[in-house]
């Protein structure tokens, strides 16, 4: 396995309310958070076409799931679904973090374990729970690794436009854990969702 150096890495997935500040603190229309280039069908676009990609069911700026700006009621300590890559990647900027690459996040999932992980997840095909609130954690005490939301990595794939997402969601098939694979990094799915590191200093 490829070795990494040490670093710090969210509990729980980053959570509506979390995500909330991102937008009200202007994040959708402050380009310094945005730090990648946007390629679409293999093309790439500029940010003022991309941007109009990422709004909620009212046409607000927000992830795919959310009206007028906001997340449904009472699911704020749920994780935040409906974002592209791009959304995930802007606001690990804001809040000074990262994205996993596939190397840290599988060094904390351990899948090897996957038999005493996945019944105590979220695959319920239902909806996501809170944040922290299932018992399928790894050693680390990292929680939801495993389904509630689907979890953006920051690597690409051979494809332009394809980043990895891992540890499946909760309308996912619980196998999901354990496969690695991409989609393209302006699909804003239902369950996708991110966590994030920090790299400690230091380190290359």
């Amino acid at each position: 396995g490829k070795m990494v150096d040490e670093f710090l890495i969210d509990k729980y997935e980053v959570s509506n309310k979390e995500f909330k500040a991102f937008i009200d603190a202007g994040g959708y229309s402050n380009k310094d958070y945005w730090k990648f280039p946007f390629y679409l069908d293999n093309q790439e676009i500029s940010f003022e076409t991309a941007i109009k990609n990422f709004v909620d069911k009212t046409g607000r700026t927000g992830p795919a799931n959310w009206e007028a700006g906001s997340y449904p009621n009472g699911s704020e300590n749920h994780p935040v679904t409906g974002v592209s890559w791009y959304e995930a990647a802007a606001y690990a900027a804001f809040v000074k973090k990262q994205l996993p690459t596939v190397y840290h996040w599988s060094i904390v999932a351990e899948t090897s374990r996957s038999e005493f992980i996945i019944p105590l997840s979220n695959f319920n095909g239902k909806s996501t729970v809170p944040v922290g609130s299932s018992k399928g954690f790894s050693y680390f005490g990292i929680y939801d690794l495993a389904g509630n939301a689907r979890e953006w990595c920051f690597n690409g794939s051979d494809q332009a436009g394809q980043r990895y997402v891992l540890g499946g969601g909760w309308n996912d098939a619980t196998y999901s854990f354990n496969d690695s694979y991409t989609q393209s990094a302006f699909d804003r799915s239902v369950a996708n969702g991110f966590r994030c590191i920090k790299e400690l200093p230091g380190d290359t």
